[in-house]
């Protein structure tokens, strides 16, 4: 088909980091608000590189006309007042999600749209977990048994009328019509001038999607690579480093973070490492490759090299919470030396910031963090090695295989986001004694587990449930002894907590989020002297069960619980007025040991009593 191209004014090419994002940022909301139109309506597909020069396609193909654009001039065409779909194509590292985060932060910013919805996508994400993951941002409540047709047409209902702003990121769709399978209406038809964003690698995502604009991002010129490099850096280095670096950005900020941190008298051997690193230009990725094992192997201690690692048993869809991420560090045993949970937040930090500052992840915002998918892919061999094995692209529609899983894994079970459906069981027959860790977080069908299957692991020392659909926990649970770590955020079916007196070793409780959770049962927290964390925010909390053996405990969150019991008294100062008092239980007070205690929010507290 051939590709017609509107023409655009003052196209000089700038690399994509020219300035701060602030400024870059500032400066496209003047401009689309003294001129939102952008250019001409486009008939069918306009294809336009930006950054640097055309890429070729093969003499086959009908070749579109490309135009070379600035990325400021590409944000503003993004951000047209047409409704139409907008499509950024080209290989990872490019910059491909930093432009759309751009686009979308300034579509918020300007207040340009009535609904913002950013769904992160993956290669083994499917239609049905991208249908969820866009009704989880509107707030559509899906149930446990909504069909995806039914929550495509919940989608359609909630959007019909709205301008929207869509951003599919990293997406990897070959369904023809994929719009009206997600229920997305058509930007085009719809006539309020919204707009679809997608990110992709692949030319068929392109096709699927029927885009308005193409944009297909270039690599840095030499000299962009160069600034990019020293800023990163913060001081002059090596021009050659970055002949062979194909003018990726990721690639760049790679090789910043393996030269991060070593004394300018000290650098000439890692620049020659850095230059065997870079090697024979055989082809983009064998590059990346190389760099990633670079920064990994300049990493300080083996300790962030495992804490990085561990990054791979979550979803590679998924940003990761900083907090939860912590806490898994140091009660998996990845942060041996941390003795206290406060202790372990100084060391995860420092670690995150080591991590950050080599490049292998990056902020996703709101306390959480990211791994690149091309640097995920580059290290799942590596994590395979050393024991952090990737959940597999399998969906289990029926009961876990268990023994697979156990074959697979070995001691760390990752399986969160997945489609468990209803009772979580396992063979009689086999034990799983040396399986550690078991995450299921994310398994919204998951409404039961089986009697007997804690029987069967009983070393596991990290159990997450969150976000599942549970609605009581198994007697079995008190079979684990070892258990260091129970995680039961956002069960919203959880109404009790129970059977978990005998698990004298737990050092962390989370049920943050579980709305209709009444009740623990009287006695639970009896044996468990090394208790540090019991987050019940969020909860229907009415009373605690007694603390006093909580010697350790020294964070105790309960925002947002309306329905803490308090007590109201008369106080006479010269002035009558009533003051709510909330009553914790015994044994708060008496350890001396919290010191972090969070409430309020939907609590009226005058003053607290214990």
């Amino acid at each position: 088909r051939l590709l017609a191209s509107p023409v655009f004014p003052s196209l000089s090419a700038v690399h994509p980091f020219q300035g701060t994002r602030a400024d870059l940022l500032s400066r496209l909301n003047r401009s689309t608000r003294a001129d939102k139109t952008g250019g001409v309506p486009v008939p069918a597909m306009a294809s336009y590189c930006c950054f640097r020069k055309p890429r070729t396609r093969l003499p086959s193909f009908t070749v579109p006309r490309y135009r070379l654009i600035t990325l400021h001039d590409m944000l503003c065409l993004i951000l047209r007042r047409e409704g139409e779909v907008v499509a950024i194509e080209g290989t990872g590292g490019l910059g491909k999600t930093w432009v759309a985060k751009a686009a979308f932060e300034t579509a918020r910013n300007s207040n340009r749209f009535d609904t913002y919805i950013w769904v992160s996508l993956s290669t083994s994400c499917s239609v049905r977990r991208c249908i969820e993951k866009i009704a989880i941002v509107l707030s559509i409540d899906i149930g446990e048994e909504l069909l995806s047709s039914r929550i495509r047409v919940m989608i359609k209902e909630h959007l019909v009328r709205r301008k929207f702003l869509l951003v599919l990121d990293n997406a990897y769709f070959v369904e023809e019509n994929i719009l009206r399978i997600l229920g997305i209406p058509c930007p085009r038809e719809q006539s309020l001038g919204s707009k679809v964003i997608v990110t992709t690698r692949t030319g068929r995502t392109v096709s699927v999607m029927d885009p308005a604009i193409l944009i297909s991002p270039q690599p840095l010129t030499d000299q962009a690579s160069y600034d990019l490099l020293r800023e990163k850096i913060g001081r002059d280095i090596d021009l050659g480093l970055v002949d062979n670096c194909f003018g990726m950005p990721l690639s760049i900020i790679l090789l910043a973070g393996a030269l991060c941190d070593v004394p300018e008298q000290k650098s000439s051997k890692l620049i020659s490492e850095a230059y065997v690193a870079l090697g024979p230009k055989i082809s983009v990725f064998a590059t990346m490759i190389r760099l990633v094992k670079l920064c990994y192997r300049r990493l300080p201690s083996d300790t962030a090299r495992h804490c990085f690692l561990y990054c791979l048993l979550f979803p590679d869809d998924e940003a990761i919470p900083v907090k939860d991420l912590i806490i898994l560090w140091k009660l998996d045993g990845i942060i041996q030396e941390a003795r206290h949970s406060h202790q372990a937040n100084c060391y995860g930090e420092e670690i995150l910031h080591v991590l950050l500052k080599h490049g292998l992840i990056h902020f996703e915002g709101d306390h959480h963090i990211r791994m690149h998918d091309v640097i995920r892919e580059t290290v799942s061999q590596l994590g395979r090695d050393n024991g952090y094995v990737e959940q597999p692209e399998k969906y289990f529609d029926n009961d876990i295989p268990f023994e697979y899983l156990l074959a697979k894994f070995g001691r760390r079970i990752s399986l969160m986001n997945n489609t468990v459906k209803e009772q979580l069981r396992a063979s009689p027959s086999h034990e799983f004694f040396s399986t550690w860790t078991l995450l299921l977080r994310g398994n919204r069908r998951m409404r039961t587990i089986s009697e007997e299957f804690f029987c069967r692991l009983g070393m596991l020392r990290v159990l997450d449930l969150s976000f599942t659909a549970i609605r009581i926990l198994p007697q079995s649970i008190s079979g684990l002894y070892y258990l260091r770590l129970l995680l039961l955020v956002g069960c919203e079916y959880l109404e009790e907590i129970q059977h978990i007196g005998s698990l004298g070793m737990l050092e962390a409780l989370s049920a943050s989020g579980c709305g209709s959770l009444k009740r623990v049962e009287c006695g639970s927290f009896d044996r468990m002297r090394l208790l540090e964390i019991l987050d019940l925010s969020g909860t229907s909390i009415e009373c605690l069960p007694s603390l006093a053996a909580c010697m350790a405990l020294n964070q105790l969150a309960l925002q947002d619980c309306a329905f803490l019991k308090s007590e109201q008294t008369m106080e006479t100062d010269h002035k009558s007025y009533d003051t709510e008092f909330i009553r914790f239980p015994y044994g708060v007070s008496k350890t001396g040991a919290v010191s972090n205690l969070q409430i309020g929010t939907n609590l009226v507290c005058g003053s607290l009593k214990m």
